[in-house]
Order: structure tokens, then C-alpha cells, then sequence
């Protein structure tokens, strides 16, 4: 019996110490099989360049320029100026047939004379008390109505010549000689090239941070058909609504068409300003490569690597506002700053609040 006894207390004592052991092999294995952390490649963001030059594709347009037309219907019957010819203001274009206006107006003056001396005998009548005010105010109304019908006929005939509006070159005819022509139909296009605009399209991360009264100024034109110019413009004008597809605003450059090279409008030229930024208002914005943007269904957002200690740090998921696609990167207006390390390699294999060696 206490053989038995020795022998149950030798098996449960041998049966402890192989659990003692396998502890410690499994505590011994769980330590050998902690994976390392996992290394990440980042970039440090610094702040950008605000004297850098931005470049625009702009499109050529005449300074002035207008489709004339004539206010009257008719035949064409004299149409002597040809497409790139220059005119001056007042010189006439084209005239219509003028013998229907005449007719016209010539009936217009006789009910006119024939009005004028009813309405001189019916104010001597009525100084004499010879006919009623209510008369009078009759013959009155049919007199005005008829000079207004004189005017116009007088007008309408001044109306078959078509003139320049202003000095410019005929850029385009809509028509030819002996056609019937149709009032308001557009005859020719004139345009004024001795200054020419240049319109370029800005996007709105450049516009919301050019203060409005800083008028840049250091703007050049290139076209790649005058190699090696430079062609300073003016600013002039930009438009405060944007555009309903691209999102951007046109903004209007001018310069004097030089007289040594043809520049027509619809030709295209690359816009260089340099200081655009450097005297607005310093806001925070970093350019990023494209690939470090991710979108979840909060938002866009990027990986930033937070140190913990020499080449270790903590994921961190920073949401940020994005800007335009740029040849520097893209726009970032906030959720990081200068200094951050950002990461531009393996986002799908890390989580925020990770661990990593980078």
C-alpha cells in the first residue's frame, strides 16, 4: 500500500515537472517567434518654395473686338474690304440697297408735314378757344407719333451703311455681296490687335491665396514659334466665377503686339509668373507624390510616422485638404507640417497605431 502511495506520488510529480518544462520551451518560442518591426520608407515634408514660377497655357485674344451688323434688312450692294484688312473708325464697310429706306421715308416726311400743319393751325385754335383740349391733345399725339416715324425712317436709312466701330482689322466675313441680308445678322468680325489679351485659366489653390490688391507683376509670355523672347505682360482683369467644369478662373494678361512677329488670336503661348505667392498672406501648404494620398470613406488622409525612439515610431492616420495636381506633387493645405515624416511606401501593410522601424 505505501509502494502504491510512492509510486502515484513519483507519477504526479513527474508529470509537474514536464508541465514546468513545457512552459518554459513555450514561453522560450512565443519569445523567439516575436515578429521584428516591420521598416517603412517616409519623406520628411518641408515647407515650399513661394518664389518658385508658376506656368499657364494661355489663348491669344484680340484687346477689342466686335461682330458688326446692320440694324436694317436689305441687299447687299457694296462689300469692298477683305479678311485681314485693316480699317479705321467711321469708314464704311458695306452698304445696303438704299431705294426701299427712301421710300420709305420719304412717305414718312409727308405724314410728318401733313401732322406738323395740323398741329400748328391746332394750337392757334386753341389759343382762341376754338376747338377743345381734348382735340388739341388728339392732333398733338398724331403729330409726336409721326415725327417719331420720321426719325426712324432718317435713322434707318443712315442705317445701310455698316462703319467701324473702331480702329482694327477685319478678321472674318460672315457674308458676301448681293446677299439678301437679315437685320442683326452678323456682317464681319472686327478686332483691335494693336494690343492683344492673353487668358489663362488659374486654379483656385493659387487664387484663394493671392491677397486682392497684390497685383503680380513679374508675368512673361513665351511662344514656342519665337524662340529665345520674352514678352512682358500687364495684368487686367480676372474673373470672380469659376468655371462650372474645371473649377478654375480665368484670369486676363495683355501686352502690345509686337511689330516684328504676327501674333493672331487663337494662337497659344506658356504664361511665366515668378514671385506669384512670395508677398501673400504665408499659409502652411506642402507638396506630396501623389502615391502618399490615400481615401478611405472619412476622407483622404496620409501615414505619419511619429517617434518613439532612434528609428522607431508609431503609426499615425492624418487626414489633410488637398489642392491641385502640380509638377511638384500635390497640394496639401492641412494635416501635417514641416518636419512630419510621411509615409510613401507599403500604406497597405501598416495600421495607425502600429509600430515601425523607419
Amino acid at each position: 500500500m505505501r509502494k502504491g502511495k510512492y509510486k502515484i506520488t513519483s507519477i504526479l510529480g513527474s508529470i509537474l515537472t514536464l508541465l514546468l518544462l513545457m512552459s518554459g520551451c513555450n514561453n522560450q518560442q512565443e519569445k523567439s517567434e516575436e515578429s521584428p518591426l516591420r521598416p517603412v520608407r517616409t519623406l520628411t515634408v518641408s515647407s515650399p518654395d513661394l518664389n518658385r514660377t508658376h506656368e499657364f497655357t494661355a489663348v491669344v485674344d484680340a484687346s477689342r473686338k466686335a461682330d458688326l451688323s446692320f440694324k436694317v434688312s436689305g441687299e447687299l450692294i457694296e462689300f469692298n474690304v477683305n479678311q485681314g484688312e485693316d480699317v479705321t473708325a467711321g469708314q464704311i464697310i458695306a452698304t445696303l440697297d438704299k431705294r426701299d429706306i427712301k421710300i420709305q421715308l420719304n412717305e414718312a416726311q409727308s405724314s410728318y408735314d401733313k401732322a406738323n400743319s395740323d398741329y400748328q393751325r391746332a394750337k392757334n385754335l386753341l389759343s382762341s378757344n376754338s376747338i377743345s383740349q381734348a382735340d388739341f391733345d388728339q392732333v398733338l399725339s398724331a403729330y409726336n407719333s409721326l415725327k417719331a416715324k420720321l426719325e426712324t425712317a432718317n435713322n434707318n436709312l443712315k442705317y445701310t451703311d455698316l462703319k467701324a466701330s473702331f480702329d482694327g482689322v477685319i478678321a472674318k466675313k460672315y457674308t458676301e455681296n448681293f446677299q439678301e441680308i437679315i437685320a442683326k445678322s452678323p456682317i464681319v468680325a472686327l478686332h483691335d490687335l494693336n494690343r492683344i489679351n492673353l487668358k489663362i485659366d488659374v486654379p483656385e489653390s493659387i487664387i484663394i491665396r493671392v491677397q486682392r490688391n497684390d497685383v503680380p507683376t513679374n508675368i512673361v509670355a513665351r511662344f514656342d514659334g519665337i524662340p529665345g523672347v520674352e514678352f512682358p505682360l500687364v495684368f487686367k482683369e480676372v474673373s470672380t466665377q469659376a468655371d462650372d467644369v474645371t473649377k478654375t478662373y480665368q484670369v486676363t494678361l495683355t501686352m502690345v503686339n509686337p511689330e516684328d512677329h504676327t501674333i493672331l488670336p487663337g494662337m497659344t503661348a506658356r504664361v511665366i509668373a515668378s514671385n506669384l505667392l512670395a508677398s501673400s498672406s504665408p499659409e502652411n501648404y506642402f507638396y506630396l507624390p501623389v502615391k502618399t494620398i490615400l481615401k478611405d470613406s472619412q476622407g483622404n488622409f496620409v501615414f505619419v510616422v511619429v517617434a518613439q525612439g532612434a528609428g522607431v515610431g508609431v503609426i499615425s492616420r492624418r487626414p489633410v485638404t488637398m489642392g491641385e495636381i502640380t509638377q511638384l506633387g500635390i497640394e496639401i493645405f492641412s494635416g501635417i507640417k514641416p518636419g512630419d515624416q510621411v509615409l510613401t511606401a507599403g500604406m497597405s501593410k501598416v495600421t495607425d497605431g502600429m509600430k515601425v522601424k523607419f
